[in-house]
């Protein structure tokens, strides 16, 4: 391997733009606990707009959009 491929496979590796495959979810802070183990389906709608931001952010933070709105919810206890 030479020292341009150790760079290219660095730089993709750190990349939050490129995908790498090398890593899986990445989670910041709290990680939510689902004590019950039993996960269910609601429906909400919403403009669209709001939900082009939840998306932007949840992207932000390497998360799905649902952990990301699950989060948010949980903050509101």
């Amino acid at each position: 391997m030479s020292q341009t491929q150790v760079e290219q496979n660095a730089a993709q590796a750190e990349s939050e733009t490129m995908g790498d495959e090398l890593t899986g979810r990445v989670y910041y802070g709290l990680h939510l606990r689902h004590d019950d183990g039993q996960m269910v389906n609601i429906s909400l709608r919403m403009p669209k707009s709001d939900l082009d931001r939840i998306t932007a952010k949840a992207k932000r933070y390497h998360i799905s959009r649902s952990e990301y709105m699950r989060r948010q919810l949980a903050q509101t206890e």
